[in-house]
């Protein structure tokens, strides 16, 4: 309960010197509206709707941004403070550097000696054809919870590479379990559980995975305020020491 009253009036607070929200079209949108504005059984209802939808085809990134939006609405004041506190989180909220085509050369970087973070990223984008700029901030949120939410969006490929997890469906649950771990927040751990319990039935790697995800999540140095901008250069080794990300146990 209070960490619902804090998110409400965080939002209250936030929205009252924010922008206005304007017209709401896009689902993602809507599940905002409902997040802040609807009811417990809205915002259920929406959240395993996206679920469901997500289950049926693991591919639509889109639901899971409906399912976080609505899920972690009240761990948004934990996850705020947290990042703010975080040596490097208040410099990033305030300059809220970018990490897509509007910042990022990708051809340039796929340059960079092999083994360093920028030309690891770089492959792992265009080997896949996977588009960044898809992981953007939702639409109608307070200015700094909308950064907060497009900084850990944005940070979802290069989480891939440091802990080596593919971008298929037990790689995906896997990241999402790492995910949970890392920030505490519902949507990743719900995704990763029921994912495993999907999926595990048939593949028990899955389960192993998710686990394996969360727990090298929980372990690893908080990486949201991690300013990735800085250190393209770095060899990924090296980074990977420093985070305190050990090789995955399952592959």
């Amino acid at each position: 309960m209070r960490n619902r009253n804090q998110a409400a009036t965080l939002i209250r607070t936030m929205r009252q010197s924010g922008p206005s929200r304007g017209p709401l079209q896009t689902d993602e949108a809507r599940a905002v509206q409902i997040a802040f504005d609807g009811t417990a059984v809205q915002r259920l209802t929406v959240a395993a709707r996206a679920l469901g939808r997500l289950l049926r085809n693991p591919e639509d990134t889109r639901q899971v941004f409906v399912l976080n939006v609505l899920l972690n609405r009240d761990h948004i004041p934990t996850t705020m403070l947290r990042f703010v506190t975080a040596p490097g989180g208040l410099a990033l909220l305030h300059d809220q550097p970018a990490i897509d085509s509007s910042t990022v050369d990708l051809q340039a970087m796929a340059r960079l000696p092999a083994g360093t973070l920028g030309h690891a990223y770089a492959h792992h984008l265009l080997g896949r054809g996977l588009d960044g700029d898809i992981f953007q901030a939702p639409p109608g949120v307070p200015p700094a919870v909308a950064y907060l939410a497009q900084r850990a969006r944005q940070s979802h490929d290069l989480w891939h590479v440091l802990t080596g997890y593919a971008t298929d469906v037990p790689g995906e649950i896997a990241l999402q379990g790492f995910t949970y771990g890392q920030l505490g927040a519902p949507g990743p751990g719900v995704t990763a559980l029921v994912g495993a319990i999907r999926w595990g039935v048939a593949n028990p790697r899955v389960v192993r995975l998710a686990w394996d995800g969360y727990q090298r999540g929980k372990r690893a140095k908080y990486l949201l305020a991690v300013r990735w901008e800085d250190l393209w250069e770095m060899p990924l080794t090296r980074l990977r020491e420093d985070l305190a990300i050990p090789p995955a146990r399952v592959t």
